[in-house]
Order: C-alpha cells, then structure tokens, then sequence
C-alpha cells in the first residue's frame, strides 16, 4: 500500500515540526523531507533520481537494503518514490515552500530550465 502524504498535514502554521508530535509521524516526516531535499534540488521532470536514502521498512524485523528512487511529476508537481527492493513507495503533495524545498521556485511555475 502506497504511502501518500500532504507534508503541510505535519506542520504548525509558521512551517515547523510541532514538539508534541509523536515519535513514528515525526520520523516519517523526516524521512519524506529528505527525498523532498533531494528531489526539489535535482529537479529533471519525470526523471528517476536515485537519492542515495535508505529504505524505512523493516521486512522481517530487518532493516531493508534498498535505497530510494523518485521522481517529480511534471504535470503536478508530486513527488512519487519507490525503494526497489521492497517496494515501499508513495505520493508526497504539498511539499513546495516547506523547510525541505531548496528548488528556489515559488508555486512551481518557475521555468526550471
């Protein structure tokens, strides 16, 4: 099952990580900002950026090996990762203008050029 998160859902209103969030959401947060780092700053449309991130999941109580592949779609702006070698993967939407964002674009109508 696809993990798909709207990252703003995390945030407080001046876009930080609230204290009192709980330990899983706060590492599953940082874990889609890291591919949202990653992908905002090597952004080729529709291209599959390996970014280096280890895989979360834990198939049988052991970590998996697989490294995170994404891509940014062009015609949306959704960021859509996959590890290669569980499977894990999902969608993450409303991540521009977060403190993850480095692309420099405002709205992602910016020409990326």
């Amino acid at each position: 099952m696809a993990t798909i998160t709207h990252l703003p859902h995390f945030l407080t209103e001046k876009g930080t990580l609230p204290a009192d969030l709980p330990g899983p959401a706060r590492r599953l947060v940082t874990f889609l900002g890291e591919i949202v780092k990653v992908i905002s700053d090597e952004y080729s449309p529709d291209e599959i950026i390996p970014t280096g991130i280890q895989c979360r999941r834990r198939p049988r109580r052991k970590p998996c090996t697989g490294r995170i592949n994404a891509a940014m779609r062009e015609d949306n702006g959704q960021i859509e990762w996959r590890c290669p070698v569980c499977g894990d993967n999902g969608v993450i939407t409303g991540w521009e203008e977060t403190m993850w964002d480095v692309s420099g674009f405002l709205g992602g109508d910016a020409d990326m050029n």
